[in-house]
C-alpha cells in the first residue's frame, strides 16, 4: 500500500533497553506530510488515493549578499596627477578588499552547503566496521505488507552500501499498514523476530509500520556484536533520515530506506566536522591578506609622496632658496646625480 495518507505529529527516537543475548531494542516514530500514496485509512489493494501535496519551494542555503552601494571612480575635474593616482589606487584597494569580503563569505556559504543539514544527528564518536565474518549474509528485506517495494534493487543498492561500509548488515521488515498504533508493538516483534532471522550478532533489524495516518513507528533489534557500530547516537541519525526522506513525496517507498541507510552509513562511519574551524581560517587568511594590502598600500602613497618632493625638488632654481639652504640643495643634487651615475 505504501505510504499513507493523512498527517500526524512529527515524531521521535527513543533510546532502547537491553534483550537477551546482548543484543539491545528500542524504538521510533515519525512522519509529518499530508497527502501521501495510499489514501488514509484505507488498505485494501493499491492505486493512488489523495493526491501528492504541493512541491516545496527550494530553499537557498549559504549567505546572499546585497552590494547596493556606489562606485565612484576617479575623477574628471582639475588636480594634479599625484591626486589622480592617489585615487585610482584608492580605488583599486577598496575593490581588492570588497573581493576579500567576498571571497570570505563565498567560502563560508560553500562550506555550509557542503555542511549535512543540522536536522540531522551529529555523529560525534569515531566508529571501526565489524570483521566480515562477524556476519552471515542473509536477504535484505520482507514486505509483510505486500505494496511497499516494487524494485528490490532500488531498495537494496542502499541496504547494501551500509553493509559494506559499516560491516553490519541491515534487514527491513515491513508491516502492513496501520497493523501497529504504537512503538512498543514493532519493538516487541524486533526482538521476537531476530532469532528467527539471523544466526549471528552483526545485523541490525528494522521492523517499520506505516500508521495510515501519515506517520508511521520502527521497532529495532541490535546484534550484540552490531551495537559497536549502531550505538543510540547512530540510531538517532538513522532516524532522523528515515524521517525526513518518508516526507519527501518526491522518492519512492524504495528510496525511503535505501536512502536513508545509505546516507546514515556515510555520516556515522566519520566524525561531524564543526564548521567553526574552517570559518575561523577564513576569517584569519582574509584579515592577513588585508594587513599585506593596507601595507602596501600605505608604501605606494609614502613613494609617491616622496616622488613628488624630489620633483619638487629638482624643478625649484637654486637662486630661489637663501646662500646656506642653496648650497645644502647643492649636496642633494650632487649625491642625486652620484647615484643616477
Amino acid at each position: 500500500m505504501g505510504r499513507s495518507g493523512g498527517s500526524s505529529g512529527g515524531g521521535g527516537f527513543s533510546g532502547g533497553g537491553f534483550s537477551g543475548g546482548g543484543r539491545s531494542s528500542g524504538g521510533f516514530s515519525g512522519g509529518s506530510h499530508s497527502g501521501g500514496r495510499s489514501g488514509g485509512g484505507s488498505f485494501g489493494g493499491g492505486g493512488w488515493g489523495a493526491p501528492p501535496p504541493p512541491p516545496r519551494r527550494p530553499y537557498r542555503t549559504g549567505p546572499i549578499i546585497i552590494d547596493n552601494s556606489r562606485r565612484y571612480y576617479g575623477g574628471g575635474g582639475g588636480g594634479n596627477g599625484g591626486g589622480n593616482n592617489r585615487g585610482g589606487s584608492g580605488c583599486g584597494t577598496t575593490l581588492i578588499v570588497v573581493l576579500l569580503v567576498l571571497f570570505l563569505f563565498g567560502g563560508i556559504g560553500f562550506f555550509l552547503m557542503g555542511t549535512p543539514s543540522s536536522s540531522i544527528a551529529k555523529s560525534t564518536v569515531a566508529r571501526e566496521a565489524l570483521p566480515s565474518n562477524a556476519v552471515t549474509e542473509t536477504g535484505y528485506y520482507t514486505d509483510a505488507d505486500g505494496d511497499w517495494i516494487h524494485d528490490q534493487s532500488e531498495l537494496t543498492a542502499g541496504l547494501r552500501k551500509f553493509y559494506q561500509e559499516t560491516g553490519v548488515q541491515p534487514y527491513v521488515y515491513i508491516l502492513p499498514n496501520g497493523e501497529s498504533t504504537s512503538v512498543s508493538d514493532p519493538k516487541s516483534r524486533a526482538e521476537a523476530l531476530y532469532p528467527q532471522l539471523f544466526s549471528d550478532e552483526g545485523h541490525f533489524l528494522l521492523v517499520f509500520c506505516d500508521d495510515g495516518r501519515g506517520g508511521y513507528n520502527c521497532g529495532y533489534t541490535v546484534g550484540s556484536q552490531a551495537k559497536t557500530v549502531m550505538d543510540d547516537e547512530a540510531v538517532s541519525i538513522l532516524a532522523d533520515y528515515l524521517d525526513r526522506y518518508y516526507n519527501d513525496s518526491s522518492v519512492s517507498e524504495e528510496e525511503i530506506f535505501s536512502n536513508a541507510f545509505a546516507k546514515t552509513a556515510d555520516r556515522i562511519m566519520t566524525v561531524t566536522q564543526s564548521p567553526v574551524v574552517p570559518v575561523a581560517v577564513c576569517i584569519a587568511a582574509v584579515i592577513v591578506i588585508a594587513l599585506l594590502v593596507f601595507s602596501l598600500q600605505k608604501r605606494r602613497e609614502a613613494k609617491e609622496r616622496q616622488r613628488q618632493a624630489d620633483e619638487k625638488m629638482w624643478s625649484t632654481p637654486l637662486e630661489s632658496f637663501g646662500a646656506d639652504e642653496a648650497a645644502e640643495r647643492a649636496k642633494k643634487y650632487e649625491n642625486t646625480d652620484t647615484h643616477t651615475q
